[in-house]
């Protein structure tokens, strides 16, 4: 797909990315390490291209979910740490040692595979370990700890321990210290029962922005927080038409003019991401004014209200702005009943993204 072939196009500032990267690096200070976590293809944005720039700029230590998205990151960062957050299983062992893969381990399955395959090469394997510290969701539990250091596993070398916090969206949440308290204390049983230390990770985006220090760790992996004010979404302005009262607009016929109104059409819908939810609710800048989604969004297709903006203008657009300019990301995603995680990470792939950086867009 060419840039004349599409309807809708996100661009993405990576010197604005490489930017949000050394402001939380000067933040957490000289005694933690910001990585950048590049799932989900960099949160829909392009992992080659968002690794490419943050390792030119100094980020030696990536995660991502699965060892393919880890090669991406590997082709672009020769000598990177790169983390696999879902671990490994059977079958993709191969990939991971070959791309120099670091798989994070959250289930004892999961690390007696690992230890398996490290017995039948005969070498001794680099792995790191995911600790449930009350967030239920993935992670060694207080009872697989236990088995854990009951019988550490050969063959392997542990040199990350992380967890992830629940609530560090919310400063004053007692859940953010107890899951602290809980980190420390299977750090400090995991050490004893291996025998030797181990870097430790437990804030991601949110967590990178708590007040407090303690929880900044060796490793800090923010995710989001990487991409604020970097990102744009525009699309196409397909037609502009008068409609009279009483005419309904979209699927459903859920909006009915009760006066004549000028429409604009935009070539973006659920297909590409934008919500069906900001049916009769969305906003969208069209010739510098916020305008009103009428209608259920379709497929391929949005209506807006472009009464008041004058002919000329119209015929003078090109596009309207969806997100990232007077309408910031958070702010759409709200309007949406979602976060802005899902938002980018739902963005499809008929739109075109164009890149800026330091050699200017491309």
């Amino acid at each position: 797909m060419t840039p004349e072939q599409a309807g809708a196009f996100l661009t993405i500032d990576l010197k604005a990315i490489a930017e949000n990267r050394r402001s939380l690096q000067a933040h957490l200070g000289n005694a933690t390490e910001c990585a950048a976590v590049l799932k989900a293809d960099a949160y829909g944005l392009g992992a080659a291209a968002v690794a490419k720039e943050l390792y030119r700029t100094g980020c030696r230590t990536f995660f991502t979910a699965y060892a393919f998205e880890g090669t991406v990151v590997r082709s672009v960062a020769p000598d990177a740490k790169i983390y696999l957050l879902h671990g490994e299983w059977e079958g993709a062992e191969t990939l991971c040692l070959e791309n120099g893969l670091i798989p994070v381990f959250g289930s004892l399955r999961q690390i007696e595979n690992w230890e398996a395959y490290a017995k039948k090469l005969g070498k001794t394997l680099p792995a790191a370990l995911h600790v449930d510290t009350g967030m239920s969701r993935f992670g060694l539990t207080p009872e697989n700890v236990d088995a854990f250091c009951a019988r550490p596993p050969e063959g392997l070398k542990f040199e990350l321990v992380i967890s992830h916090l629940a609530c560090a969206d919310d400063k004053s949440s007692p859940k953010n210290e107890a899951q602290l308290a809980a980190f420390d204390a299977a750090c400090a049983r995991l050490k004893e029962a291996l025998g030797y230390d181990f870097r430790r990770s437990l804030a991601a985006s949110d967590g990178s922005r708590l007040p407090d220090s303690r929880f900044y760790k060796d490793i800090a992996r923010p995710g989001i927080a990487l991409y604020d004010n970097a990102v744009r979404l525009d699309a196409r302005v397909l037609a502009v038409f008068n409609a009279k009262a009483g005419q309904t607009v979209g699927y459903g016929a859920t909006f009915e003019l009760n006066e004549d109104k000028r429409l604009a059409v935009l070539s973006i819908g659920y297909a590409d991401g934008f919500p069906r939810s900001l049916s009769n609710k969305g906003m969208v800048v069209l010739c510098g004014r916020k305008v009103p989604v009428l209608g259920r969004v379709s497929m391929d297709l949005t209506v807006v209200d472009a009464t008041g903006i004058p002919w000329e203008e119209l015929r003078a657009a090109q596009t309207a702005e969806i997100f990232g300019g007077k309408i910031p990301l958070k702010e759409f995603a709200a309007l949406a009943g979602t976060i802005d995680y899902e938002i980018l990470t739902n963005l499809g792939k008929r739109i075109y993204r164009r890149y800026i950086s330091e050699g200017g867009e491309g």
